[in-house]
């Protein structure tokens, strides 16, 4: 009887690699903002001293923003009311949900939404989604830019979704809106989470 020794096994070398691969990715995608001075354990504005304001106790002292508001002209008013239908028909998985967006990024948002939707018709809770009930008025719509041909919107608060009586969602929004006008209505071109002015 001959005894086989077994190969040489190089499994551990695998992870290792796919290991060192994650690192360098999580380092280098950082790099420019530590090359500009931030450093992501701190809050901003913090000073890197035992002594720095915590920040709870910074926004603690800040007084409450003022409501923004209520825009009086015919375009202000279009533009947060195609803000307010991508909230609502977004979280009721609306069939014309892609409508509010631009034609330059209809078709990608489209698919996008098709697949959501798709999936939760395969659970069975599309119809429970399409009942629900949206509640946006913990939202603010500011306009930080109103040019004739582009809007940009910063959209901050809280809005809720609630799947009949046993489910209530409560999100947060803070992100900023581009909206261009196409024949004569006002669609999102752009959304950018987390937006600091």
């Amino acid at each position: 009887m001959n005894a086989r020794t077994p190969p040489p096994s190089t499994a551990p070398a695998v992870p290792l690699l796919l290991l060192a691969l994650a690192s360098a990715f999580v380092l280098f995608s950082c790099a420019p903002a530590w090359a500009s001075g931030a450093l992501p354990w701190l809050a901003p504005g913090q000073e890197d001293n035992a002594s720095a304001a915590s920040p709870a106790a910074a926004t603690q002292a800040k007084p409450p923003a003022p409501p923004a508001a209520i825009p009086d002209d015919a375009a202000a008013n279009a533009q947060y009311e195609v803000l307010r239908q991508f909230f609502h028909r977004q979280l009721t998985l609306d069939e014309d949900f892609p409508e509010v967006f631009s034609r330059r990024v209809k078709d990608g948002e489209t698919l996008a939404f098709r697949a959501v939707r798709d999936m939760q018709r395969r659970r069975g809770t599309l119809e429970r989604f399409r009942a629900a009930q949206v509640d946006l008025s913990g939202l603010t719509f500011t306009r930080v830019t109103a040019d004739p041909d582009l809007a940009r919107i910063r959209v901050t608060g809280r809005y809720s979704l609630s799947l009949g009586s046993t489910v209530r969602e409560v999100l947060d929004e803070d992100a900023l809106f581009v909206l261009l006008p196409e024949m004569g209505q006002w669609k999102i071109f752009e959304r950018r989470a987390g937006w600091r002015p």
